[in-house]
């Protein structure tokens, strides 16, 4: 099984690619992807949300046991990573690190047995898609449903654990899997689900700022993350 991936991505609009705070990976092989969103009001956001897609992709982390088992290295190694960095913090800036990062995670592995598993934690969706028509969407499926204040993972391990949400699936060849961060996802939701099927990069940028100027799309970051599965073959006349 040989999937074609892109990633698209966009920082909040009068903001530089270094503000930008979600964060992605993937795997060819095995298949699988991850995306997450950092919470901008929290210190380190895009370190800690580039921990977790990292994590989540390297493991294979699909379901509340695997990420439940894992939570702990990667709290571990988000503080080694920033730990250099605190001593030239401002003293709020500190205090707001002591608190510790937040993101949203969305993960996703695909067998090639037909079948699919997804783990998410807030508000990152998954869109399956097949012959131009939304198969699901998942963890939400309505615009509506999205809200300012959803579950998130935290970096030090402070308060009540978030609720963790799983799914799983079939998919049939030439199936395609979109993974998006919040204000995308609500977007798309919104209007055509599976407007990003032959989106280039060119597009992704040009529906991104039509949408932002016409208030359909939440100033924030925004990432996407294309899985296209190989078509069934067809087999050679003889």
């Amino acid at each position: 099984m040989t999937p074609q991936i892109r990633t698209f991505r966009l920082p909040k609009a009068g903001h530089a690619m270094d503000e930008y705070e979600d964060a992605w990976a993937v795997s060819s092989s095995p298949l699988r992807a991850a995306v997450a969103d950092g919470a901008t009001e929290s210190a380190f956001a895009r370190a800690w949300a580039e921990q977790l897609v990292r994590g989540a992709v390297a493991h294979g982390v699909s379901r509340a046991g695997a990420l439940e088992a894992a939570l702990p290295t990667w709290q571990a190694a988000w503080a080694r990573a920033v730990a250099d960095r605190l001593p030239a913090l401002p003293w709020y800036a500190a205090a707001k690190a002591e608190q510790g990062a937040f993101a949203a995670l969305l993960s996703l592995a695909v067998a090639p047995d037909g079948t699919w598993q997804a783990l998410a934690v807030g508000d990152c969706c998954l869109l399956h898609v097949r012959d131009a028509a939304l198969v699901m969407a998942w963890p939400l499926d309505d615009p509506a449903a999205f809200s300012h204040r959803p579950a998130l993972l935290a970096s030090r391990e402070t308060g009540p654990a978030a609720p963790v949400e799983t799914t799983e699936g079939t998919w049939h060849p030439g199936d395609v899997f979109l993974l998006a961060t919040d204000a995308l996802a609500a977007w798309l939701l919104r209007t055509d689900p599976a407007a990003p099927l032959g989106w280039t990069d060119a597009d992704f940028r040009r529906h991104v700022d039509a949408a932002r100027a016409d208030g359909t799309l939440r100033n924030d970051d925004v990432t996407l993350v294309r899985l296209c599965l190989p078509p069934a073959r067809v087999p050679r006349a003889r």
